[in-house]
């Protein structure tokens, strides 16, 4: 029998990666349901997550020796030997931009913070910085702050590091008043159904990285096998795009060029 294939996670970052909730009678991380959405795509791999979420803390202090802490273990000294992860997802940012940190600084440290698992061989899915539910004569400032930081997220290229542009897959504006009251807990928590819908994105977006990642380490007659009838409309597709929950994920040929 062939060994298992196994993928081993990182989810690195604040409150929001570790799932603060109800001022902090709750904790529900969103790696929970990301692993049932990477199981379902997946079924016969070994799926295992590590959840290094600090509330309160902050990109430009905290997150670089935390980061350096989930690789203290010596580097490989051979290249078939593999770093203690496959994949690191890191969200941060939302503190920072609270206490009125420049966004450039912001996103410097994040750099930085990536750097340390990809010198390790690791694969990092950076995750933007989700909208608070804020009012009054800051707003504007936060909101500018934010979406500077974001485009300096979105605008990064580096091997082996990759974006998901999680502000706008949960975007405030477009949420109802009901589904605000379901998945906001307070001006930037979630409640843990708001965290299980992170989870639900992030999890399809990192099924799409490694389906295409797989499919690119194939070669190029055994691609086209895989995806015949590539043009097929799936009926899953056929629901409300704007949808923000959706328990499946339909990858293409098209879809990965």
């Amino acid at each position: 029998m062939a060994a298992r294939q196994k993928l081993r996670i990182l989810c690195f970052g604040d409150s929001l990666t570790a799932g603060y909730s109800y001022l902090g009678s709750v904790y529900h991380p969103y790696d929970t349901k990301m692993v049932q959405m990477l199981a379902m795509a997946f079924p016969d791999w070994d799926i295992t997550t590590v959840e290094r979420g600090k509330p309160g803390d902050v990109v430009k202090t905290g997150f670089l020796t935390r980061m350096q802490e989930c690789y203290t273990v010596p580097p490989p000294k051979h290249k078939d030997e593999k770093p203690p992860f496959d994949w690191a997802i890191v969200l941060g940012g939302t503190n920072d931009l609270a206490f009125g940190i420049p966004p450039q600084e912001i996103f410097k440290k994040l750099t930085e913070v990536w750097d340390v698992a990809l010198r390790r061989g690791c694969k990092i899915l950076a995750l933007t910085v989700p909208d608070v539910v804020s009012e009054g004569r800051t707003k504007g400032r936060a909101d500018a702050d934010r979406k500077v930081l974001n485009e300096l997220i979105m605008g990064y290229k580096k091997p082996d590091l990759h974006v998901y542009d999680l502000h706008d897959a949960i975007s405030l504006t477009k949420m109802s008043p009901a589904d605000r009251t379901r998945y906001r807990d307070d001006q930037i928590h979630f409640t843990p159904d708001g965290y299980d819908l992170i989870g639900n994105k992030v999890g399809m977006a990192l099924v799409s990285l490694l389906v295409k990642q797989r499919v690119a380490d194939l070669p190029p007659a055994k691609r086209r096998r895989i995806f015949k009838n590539d043009d097929k409309l799936f009926e899953e597709e056929t629901g409300n795009p704007e949808s923000l929950e959706g328990g499946y994920v339909v990858v293409r040929r098209t879809d990965l060029d």
